[in-house]
């Protein structure tokens, strides 16, 4: 059964529109929007297991230049 989470995305000053566009190519992202407040743009993920989420984070979207930190909540059903 798929495992979907958010991951919220803040981007280093002067990077957001970049980071969207990276984060957006990434298999496994299913979408990615700018926003306002907190974070600069959150993304929806859904991967096989726990394990790909945390491996999807740290192994890509961190890699992402611009990326400055991310948060992560996983949907509960």
């Amino acid at each position: 059964m798929p495992v979907q989470a958010y991951v919220f995305i803040r981007a280093l000053k002067g990077n957001a529109n970049a980071v969207l566009r990276g984060v957006s190519r990434i298999k496994g992202v299913k979408s990615a929007r700018m926003v306002t407040g907190r974070y600069d743009i959150v993304a929806f993920i859904e991967v096989e297991s726990f394990e790909e989420i945390g491996k999807l984070v740290a192994s890509r979207i961190h890699r992402v230049r611009g990326v400055q930190s991310t948060e992560t909540a996983v949907v509960t059903t």
